[in-house]
């Protein structure tokens, strides 16, 4: 089995843990050597936990097709600070560990598009339970094997939600609860969606709901995004 790993998580995970508040309140980065040395048994760890006979490690690099679709994606994170060593951490996966830069899209992306049924996907990000196969959480330590309908349902579960963590704009009051409620009382997805969005975004409804279609999908080899939109109009 091979290891899908997300490298984006690992590199914030462990900037940030090597690092720290002086007396003074400035923020001090442990020595680069241990920085990178916890990035190796990080992952070593993760790989011998998994029991992958391989793996593949990704990052995110230029270029995302979902700022194309729209511009205000991911904005709240800018200005946020990044951790202090988090070039070099980068720089250390790619030359030392082999990690793919993912150019055009997110490594997210990249991890599925490449899951199959002999492959593994390690992230934290709540956004790969919309692929079917078999996924590692390595913060909680938790393994979970995802059907194609339980990749569905999530998928209309967040065109329902929105995702505040990309700024993706939802429906406001509905959470994983109510959204779910809603899909449980449905016969067709499509058309709960798409009633929710006419009464909540008005005469902008359908670009909303086409564009959070893109946002949110994530690219699959072989599976098409699930929703029908070319009716909407």
């Amino acid at each position: 089995m091979e290891l899908l790993i997300d490298g984006d998580v690992i590199v914030y995970r462990i900037g940030f843990a090597t690092q720290h508040k002086d007396e003074d309140g400035e923020v001090v980065a442990d020595p680069l050597a241990y920085a990178l040395h916890s990035v190796k048994v990080y992952i070593n760890g993760m790989i011998k936990k998994t029991k992958a006979s391989k793996s593949r490690l990704f990052l995110t690099g230029k270029g995302n097709f979902r700022s194309t679709v729209d511009s205000e994606y991911k904005a709240n994170r800018k200005g946020t600070a990044k951790p202090i060593h988090y070039q070099a951490i980068r720089d250390y996966m790619v030359k030392h560990l082999g990690a793919e830069m993912v150019e055009g899209m997110e490594a997210d992306d990249a991890l599925a598009l490449n899951q199959t049924s002999d492959t593994m996907i390690a992230t934290i990000d709540k956004d790969l339970l919309m692929v079917a196969g078999e996924h590692y959480n390595f913060n909680t330590g938790e393994f979970k094997t995802i059907t194609q309908e339980e990749g569905t349902h999530w998928f209309y579960m967040q065109m329902l939600m929105g995702d505040k963590v990309d700024n993706i704009i939802g429906i406001k009051g509905i959470g994983k609860v109510k959204a779910a409620k809603i899909l449980l009382e449905s016969e067709d997805w499509d058309a709960a969606v798409e009633s929710r969005y006419k009464d909540y975004f008005g005469d902008g409804w359908y670009q909303r709901m086409v564009q959070n279609t893109q946002l949110l999908w994530m690219l699959q080899k072989d599976v098409k995004m699930p929703m029908d939109i070319r009716g909407g109009l």
